[in-house]
């Protein structure tokens, strides 16, 4: 199965790349062809095609995602990632409301 169609996506990748890549120790790597984004060896965030998923959101920021957007848990073959919130996402999605729930999930995977 694949997760991640970088045709789609890259445009999206390289603005959200931008912003998080500039977060102290935040590194990359592909995971099942999918763009990671970890806090030392912490996976806070990756890209799907079509959304970004949050792995360290708490229960609050879940709260708030779900009047912003259109969430669904993360879908990971016949398994269901429950506490992974998917933000959908396309070329008109506004990144300046989704930052912010994705610094919180980074601050969340340093405890």
């Amino acid at each position: 199965m694949q997760y991640y169609n970088e045709e789609k996506m890259k445009n999206f990748r390289l603005k959200i790349e931008k912003e998080i890549l500039t977060w102290p120790e935040v590194t990359t790597k592909k995971m099942y062809g999918c763009p990671c984004y970890k806090y030392k060896d912490n996976l806070f965030a990756f890209l799907v095609t079509d959304g970004i998923v949050l792995t360290k959101a708490n229960e609050q920021d879940k709260m708030k995602l779900s009047k912003e957007f259109s969430i669904k848990p993360f879908q990971a073959a016949t398994r269901t990632m429950k506490g992974w919130p998917q933000i959908p996402v396309d070329g008109t999605s506004n990144l300046e409301k989704i930052i912010p729930f994705i610094k919180n999930s980074y601050y969340h995977s340093k405890t």
